[in-house]
């Protein structure tokens, strides 16, 4: 019989959050999954029934930041990582693989690549979390799901080098031969305006991490001992070019990852479509540990080489966010019997497409026989 069995873990840094263990309490505890987001519950993650069936346990995770994106400091995510890995252990699974769907890729990779060489001292302008402090236990594999190269470059991609000023994020400065809703400037648009494009974006996040160290500074000198933090908008942020003209020839995919067309999400100015849009808060901290590309320490591609665990990577071809980042993540897996599945159709979160979770997870317990994992 299925059954779900809550559970709140205590990272190592005595941290609690909360999960949930899907499972068949008729079937031996070999292999269990492990999936986990970066700020998003996935206690119920449309993945870990479909795999509880299938005979395996299935762990959804929140963590110490779920609902709470605008403080996520990712580094601390690798201990309730770490604390989720431990607790299957105690339940018995001989087998633990990690799954990276969409932003938890750079948990699972990174955890991983932690666990078998810890280099991680600190997230950025802070000594905590020292990673190399703790005895990370190793997973047995790796499933990457529509995931991208981590958050540094899933935000850039989509930030909208329109928005000018100095801290590269004044809505009312703006660059009309920047802008991809611009109907001078496609689409189509051309490979010279694309190199502009993704030149200005790169920009923009500079400026951001710039900014947001000299507001850490000025924090610092208020000399207020409550103030750690302050919370800021990053404003336009859905303005991926491949959002309105695909240019590597891949079929159309969904309009953006909350299936609404790209100019409304990147000009809502708040969420007022439910959840499927939403302002783009940080705090000055979380954004060089998450977003930006020159202070943030999560890369995909920079973890991925101490991943020698057999590795799966799935794709949902109409995927808005991935950006062709899975099968560079293929290609890169230092796994020599590494496996690439193109799921056809399959948006980012596979919304209504039970079609396509079904065939997720029949790839991964084929994958597991395969593998000899079970």
């Amino acid at each position: 019989m299925i059954k779900q069995e809550p559970a709140t873990l205590t990272a190592r840094d005595g941290t609690k959050f909360e999960a949930m263990l899907h499972f068949d309490d008729a079937v031996p505890r070999t292999v269990a999954f492990l999936m986990m987001h970066p700020s998003s519950d996935w206690r119920q993650q449309f993945l870990l029934a479909p795999l509880a069936v299938r005979g395996f346990g299935a762990l959804g995770c929140a963590n110490r930041y779920s609902s709470r994106e605008a403080e996520l400091i990712l580094e601390d995510t690798l201990l309730d990582w770490a604390a989720c890995v431990d607790f299957l252990r105690s339940k018995g699974y001989r087998k633990i693989v990690g799954i990276g769907y969409s932003g938890g890729g750079e948990i699972a990779a990174g955890y991983q690549s932690e666990a078998v060489s810890p280099s991680i001292k600190g997230s950025p302008m802070s000594a905590e979390p020292d990673l190399t402090k703790y005895k990370l236990l190793p997973m047995d594999g790796l499933v990457m799901l529509n995931a991208h190269a981590g958050r540094p470059f899933s935000i850039t991609l989509a930030l909208d080098p329109s928005v000018g000023g100095e801290n590269g994020n004044d809505p009312l400065v703006y660059d009309p031969s920047l802008d991809m809703f611009n109907p001078k400037n496609g689409p189509p648009y051309t490979d010279s305006f694309r190199q502009r494009y993704r030149a200005g974006q790169i920009e923009r996040n500079h400026k951001i991490t710039r900014w947001c160290e000299r507001l850490i500074g000025e924090i610092a000198a208020a000399e207020n001992p409550l103030m750690k933090d302050v919370p800021i908008i990053i404003h336009r942020t859905d303005a991926n070019l491949d959002f309105l003209d695909r240019s590597d020839g891949e079929q159309k995919r969904e309009s953006t990852r909350w299936g609404i067309d790209a100019k409304t999400a990147n000009y809502s100015p708040g969420p007022l479509r439910g959840p499927n849009t939403r302002l783009m808060i940080v705090t000055p901290r979380s954004w060089l540990s998450q977003r930006s590309l020159q202070a943030s320490q999560f890369d995909l591609f920079r973890f991925l080489p101490n991943c020698r665990v057999p590795t799966l990577v799935l794709w949902g071809t109409a995927d808005a966010a991935g950006s062709g980042h899975s099968e560079k993540i293929a290609q890169t897996s230092p796994d020599p019997a590494r496996k690439f599945v193109r799921i056809e159709g399959a948006t980012h979160f596979m919304r209504g497409q039970t079609d396509k979770q079904a065939e997720v997870a029949d790839n991964i317990a084929r994958w597991v026989v395969e593998r000899e994992l079970g």
